[in-house]
């Protein structure tokens, strides 16, 4: 093979020098589509829609995988793939006719319409910022109450977290009438006010969010030191642990987010031992809660615990709904061996 010197290999500042970060999305996403609302993931299979956009450091337009979670325009290709960093963009420059420029490695080329490229990259910013997640708060109902003793969270931790039962949703132009349980969690960062929406029993809407995934889920709420910390997934799971085994809990916006070093490091100086809880996804055929914490154990040195799959529980809250919650709390306990 005979190489031309002058040609650049593929780093991601020589590739988006020839394509946006909007483009290489469109390359890859379905004609008909927004950056502006919530779509069906095109990353795996669900049935509500929970993938979105939001804008990142430096303006970088990012997406938001409620699963997977959250990346940049060569990640979406990593992931929609099952690619490496550096095959990933060597996949783009090829689809994207662009092999002339760089020297690439050989890959699969996929046939695409880039008929659709070159929409104007600031007025998908526009879109994007454009986006808007609001609710109308409604009164505590005993049946509120019902739903969420059933995980072993009290009202009293439910008014700490921040979250409220909502009637309405603002989402987008749109004015949704909210399902009977319906509820925000609100959250403050940078003077910001952000919301994830949780409709647990919703075919469409049971996630809403336009958290960034750099929210902690209960953060405001932790203590300034501890004996002990649990990194889990979701806000509920927070509660849950906290009210039921009395151990301070903080969850990122999904299992797929990789925390920043720093905010790791700061944890660890707060307390004494962290232990990380994911979901044990024992009846999926990727255990996707099992694989996510392992990147993170291994990244940063904490310790993974796991609910065995006999409890047929694949997180905390699951937990305590099947087993109550003297059992979830014996469990937990002899997860991080501490007598009962």
């Amino acid at each position: 093979m005979v190489i031309n010197l002058n040609k650049k290999f593929v780093t991601k500042e020589a590739l988006l020098e020839q394509l946006t970060d909007v483009e290489i999305y469109q390359m890859y996403l379905p004609e008909q589509f927004s950056f502006n609302k919530t779509i069906l993931s095109p990353l795996r299979d669900e049935e509500s829609p929970s993938f979105g956009f939001f804008i990142g450091e430096n303006s970088e337009i990012c997406f938001k995988d409620f699963l997977l979670g959250a990346g940049d325009c060569i990640k979406f290709v990593q992931l929609k793939f099952g690619l490496d960093f550096f095959e990933a963009m060597s996949k783009i420059v090829l689809d994207a006719g662009l092999e002339s420029m760089f020297i690439i490695k050989n890959t699969f080329k996929t046939n695409i319409n880039t008929s659709k490229l070159g929409e104007s990259r600031e007025k998908m910013i526009s879109s994007i910022n454009s986006f808007k997640l609001g609710k109308k708060k409604r009164e505590w109902k005993l049946y509120d109450f019902s739903f969420w003793s059933q995980f072993g969270i009290t009202h009293k931790t439910l008014l700490r977290y921040k979250v409220e039962p909502v009637s309405h949703l603002f989402y987008g132009d749109k004015i949704i009438l909210a399902d009977k349980l319906s509820y925000a969690f609100k959250e403050n960062k940078d003077n910001k006010t952000t919301y994830k929406i949780y409709q647990p029993y919703s075919k469409h809407y049971k996630w809403i969010n336009n958290h960034n995934e750099s929210v902690w889920q209960g953060w405001e709420q932790l203590p300034e030191k501890g004996k002990l910390l649990i990194i889990t997934k979701s806000l509920k799971d927070v509660m849950s642990i906290n009210d039921v085994c009395g151990i301070p809990a903080v969850s990122l916006q999904a299992e797929g987010v990789i925390p920043k070093e720093q905010v790791i490091q700061e944890l660890k100086d707060r307390f004494e031992i962290v232990f990380l809880l994911y979901d044990n996804d024992f009846d999926k055929e990727v255990n996707w809660g099992r694989e996510f914490g392992i990147k993170i154990s291994k990244k940063y040195d904490i310790a993974q615990i796991e609910i065995h799959k006999t409890y047929k529980s694949k997180d905390f809250s699951d937990l305590v709904f099947l087993q109550g919650k003297k059992k979830a709390k014996e469990i937990i306990n002899e997860l991080i061996e501490i007598p009962f």
